[in-house]
């Protein structure tokens, strides 16, 4: 069996655990926009993109703030410090939009309850902030 052969039962648990999450948190933010994979509100001066990965499962922090001028060589190079620090996620400036963001990735392994998913995003907004302060600051 190769790792993209699972079993139904398998898969079936793994749905299960990234639609009990997503309900989840549905129920403990105030979401403002979704679609099938992601939910999407303002989070703690963050605009906050949570999607889903059923076949995986993982669920994806991306979190975005506006930045008010075009990024310079010194912010890119202190974004490629940061990822070389960053164990959780990635920092990133994309001057077409005006933004800088962050990512993380999580999996999924079993079903998560509020406190522990508190617990994550608030290290995801706050490797964020210490990213965002260094380049705009």
């Amino acid at each position: 069996m190769t790792n993209y052969e699972l079993t139904n039962e398998e898969k079936n648990r793994r749905r299960n655990i990234s639609a009990h999450t997503r309900k989840m948190v549905m129920s403990q933010l105030q979401i403002d926009d979704q679609d099938e994979t992601s939910l999407m509100t303002d989070y703690r001066g963050y605009y906050l993109q949570i999607s889903f990965s059923e076949l995986h499962p993982l669920m994806v922090f991306c979190v975005a703030r506006g930045m008010n001028t075009p990024s310079t060589a010194k912010q890119r190079k202190l974004v490629n410090e940061l990822n070389l620090k960053s164990i959780l996620g990635s920092h990133a400036i994309n001057d077409e939009v005006g933004c800088y963001s962050y990512r993380a990735t999580h999996w999924l392994d079993k079903e998560l309850d509020p406190t522990r998913f508190f617990e994550m995003l608030s290290r995801c907004i706050d490797e964020a902030d210490k990213g965002y302060r260094r380049l705009t600051g």
